[in-house]
């Protein structure tokens, strides 16, 4: 059985005190409808859920695991609450525009796949799925990643999810049955995700995020109208194009298909060039550019710009950059090396704070959980960045979570110590039964964490029961 909600005097977390005062400024957007209490309060316990540990971070799992919280509350926080979700990624592009914004940070577009099963979850179709690797049954969504460099030479960069949308494919936008069953309000139209990745951008300029180029991969860059639109809001941008498709011609001499051209670069022409200093030394990545002209349907167009060839293994990966003709080919190789935080981030969202975890099927619910996921990350990379401006290489966000865990377990410990009533002092304990893996032990009148393991050989826990994935 699920446990029940106990009214509390305010949305306050006071066993995670880190988290309440972060998310106090984010208040006012959560202040909708008769019972906006309740509302700020889920939005803390549902992000208290997706930030401390549990092998299952979606709607149930939590209210059983997080002090207070309620499954069914936590569900209609995500799937029904009106809160606004786009205002409040637009506040957090805010904020850490902000704490954190510096003009050599870069907005990287990329999205990320959900595999599903059936069809009733919205966006759901057969397409390209990056998770699994083939065409096969998932949602898309199309997220813009806020990328703050380190100053020294460094692999580590912080990164924020500061925009997050669905893409809907096209055989949804004339389904009325299915759009009405998913709650897609009627306003919502097709868009292909290079529309949406500019809107995303546009949202991160209003935001006044400080940035010196766009990165995104040939998804985005294959297309023209993308990288015209960039060009026309004075956006630098270094972005993979699919080299059997782009023609592209090189001073004083005619076009050529860019998959063409790669083979005639000599071995003279290709540079090694030191992108950044990892634990185990330089790493490296084999470079060369051309000042080129691109062309379209027989005609040179007006984009003038870099091709950059960058030379792996087992294949060799082109980019057209624009407004960047100033830099090195090592800054350039840099800029370009910029955008595998999105990567990290995307992995790190699935592991640690149960980014594919939603069991919803609805337009707001979607959207609702990105949004907390991205609060969530946004969260830790903050601890992040601050640590790193300490001296010495910046810890992970793992590392990050690990540090918040120890500190709500000292701070239930030292509130349950405390407690002169034994019942306020059982409640604390229970706090800590439900959040972890086994209960505590009192000796000598001091609340302990000994004997843990025995204990639970002894006795099987709520949280592990709950958090049993749904068959």
């Amino acid at each position: 059985m699920r446990r029940s909600s106990r009214a509390r005097s305010g949305p306050t977390t006071d066993w995670f005190p880190d988290l309440d005062g972060w998310l106090r400024p984010f208040d006012p957007r959560f202040e909708v409808g008769a019972r906006f209490r309740d509302t700020q309060r889920n939005a803390r316990q549902y992000l208290a859920g997706l930030l401390l540990p549990g092998s299952r971070k979606s709607m149930d799992p939590i209210g059983n695991r997080i002090p207070e919280a309620d499954g069914d509350r936590l569900q209609n926080f995500l799937t029904d609450s009106p809160w606004n979700a786009e205002e409040v990624q637009q506040q957090l592009a805010g904020q850490i525009a902000e704490r954190f914004g510096v003009p050599h940070a870069v907005l990287a577009l990329d999205d990320t796949t959900f595999p599903k099963q059936g069809s009733a979850s919205v966006g759901v179709a057969h397409q390209w799925c990056g998770a699994l690797g083939k065409t096969a049954n998932c949602q898309s969504g199309v997220t813009l990643y806020y990328v703050l460099p380190f100053d020294r030479e460094s692999r580590e960069m912080v990164g924020f999810t500061v925009g997050a949308r669905l893409y809907l494919p096209k055989k949804w936008i004339d389904d009325g049955p299915r759009r009405t069953k998913a709650r897609v309000p009627p306003s919502v139209g097709y868009e292909d995700k290079p529309q949406i990745g500019l809107e995303l951008i546009d949202r991160a300029r209003a935001a006044g995020l400080p940035h010196r180029a766009v990165l995104a991969d040939a998804e985005y860059g294959r297309s023209g109208e993308f990288r015209r639109a960039l060009r026309e809001r004075g956006e630098s941008y270094v972005v993979g194009i699919q080299p059997h498709s782009t023609v592209v011609a090189r001073a004083g001499e005619g076009p050529i298909r860019v998959d063409r051209l790669i083979p005639t670069v000599s071995a003279a022409e290709w540079r090694s060039v030191v992108w950044a200093r990892g634990t185990k030394g330089p790493m490296t990545v084999e470079l060369v550019r051309y000042p080129v002209t691109v062309w379209h349907e027989g005609k040179a167009t007006e984009e003038e710009g870099i091709l950059l060839l960058e030379r792996r293994s087992n294949e060799t990966k082109a980019y057209l950059a624009w407004g960047t003709g100033a830099l090195s080919l090592t800054e350039m190789g840099r800029l370009m090396r910029s955008r595998w935080p999105i990567e990290l981030g995307y992995r790190q969202m699935k592991q640690v704070l149960g980014l594919d975890h939603f069991e919803g099927r609805t337009w707001t619910g979607w959207h609702h959980h990105m949004t907390m996921v991205a609060m969530a990350q946004a969260f830790l990379a903050s601890r992040k960045a601050e640590r790193g401006g300490k001296g010495g290489p910046p810890p992970s966000v793992e590392q990050v979570a690990e540090e918040i865990h120890a500190r709500v377990v000292r701070q239930i410990l030292r509130q349950a110590e405390a407690a002169t009533d034994p019942k306020v002092r059982e409640e604390r304990m229970n706090r800590l039964w439900a959040l972890h893996d086994a209960p505590l032990v009192i000796r000598g009148g001091r609340i302990t964490i000994a004997d843990w393991r025995s204990q639970r050989q002894a006795r099987p826990l709520r949280s592990e029961r709950s958090d049993e994935p749904p068959k």
